[in-house]
């Protein structure tokens, strides 16, 4: 089933779902919080990777998405950030990253420590589809972790 059918037969696909999302282009931070709230996800968009990681003392998302290049910011600070606070509170939170380039080099870094990459411009159905698949398995493994 696509996304969008998904969406407009499961308009709560997605409910009760915290998301962080951190990109610097307004536009795409508009996109993902209209698609993941109609979703039924509470979005947190936020601008700078700085941003991101004051707000991580106060918020725990059930997932990031974060685009990866940042100026005169870097993506694994947070990415760092929300593995050690994931660590800290025994869950699991993917990291998905989206990018309007793709760069090897950061690729052959992050894709390690990230769940999955997706470039842009994003086919929000197979957005929607990879957020609820990677939320759905963490949660997942924290059941059989514990």
């Amino acid at each position: 089933m696509s996304a969008s059918s998904q969406v407009l037969s499961n308009p709560g696909l997605l409910k009760d779902v915290q998301i962080l999302v951190v990109d610097n282009d307004a536009d795409s931070r508009y996109l993902y919080e209209v698609l993941f709230e109609i979703c039924g996800a509470q979005v947190t968009p936020v601008e700078s990777i700085a941003d991101a990681i004051a707000l991580l003392d106060d918020l725990v998302p059930d997932i990031l998405i974060c685009e990866s290049s940042f100026f005169n910011e870097d993506t694994l600070s947070l990415v760092q950030r929300i593995k050690a606070v994931a660590l800290d509170r025994e869950q699991t939170i993917p990291i998905l990253v989206v990018s309007a380039y793709y760069l090897a080099k950061f690729v052959q870094e992050m894709f390690p420590v990230v769940e999955d990459y997706l470039l842009k411009p994003i086919d929000v159905e197979k957005l929607v589809d990879e957020v609820w698949r990677l939320v759905r398995l963490a949660k997942l493994t924290e059941k059989t972790s514990i």
